[in-house]
């Protein structure tokens, strides 16, 4: 299992005004893995380790659809680190409805397989 750390870009993943009443009562958690759209083979596996960190987290607000698409190549630095710059989009369940939300997050992979989402500005 991955470890991911969430930056900023937490802020603007949870849910507007919802609280705790506002969502529908599940048993457990469940993942909604994203679907990812313009991924080049060369920047799969980072994908799929920012795709995986970002469903895990996710899960605690019920998510019922998630899609990530890069906005740029995915770079790799020193050390083995590779940088996914990506538009995250997730609709959540509410009570009368989902919830739309999206940003533009840098997902970073560190060579041991830890992963940090930061929020991109503007």
């Amino acid at each position: 299992m991955h470890t991911i750390r969430m930056l900023t870009a937490a802020m603007l993943f949870l849910p507007g005004l919802a609280s705790a009443a506002d969502l529908p009562q599940l048993d457990e958690r469940q993942l909604v893995m994203p679907v990812s759209h313009g991924i080049s083979l060369a920047d799969q596996s980072t994908v799929n380790r920012c795709n995986s960190a970002i469903a895990e987290w996710a899960a605690q607000y019920n998510p019922v659809a998630v899609e990530t698409s890069l906005t740029e190549p995915v770079r790799r630095r020193a050390g083995g680190v590779r940088i996914a710059t990506l538009f995250v989009a997730i609709d959540y369940l509410r009570k009368g409805g989902i919830e739309p939300r999206s940003a533009t997050i840098a997902c970073t992979v560190a060579a041991d397989g830890q992963v940090s989402v930061e929020l991109k500005e503007g």
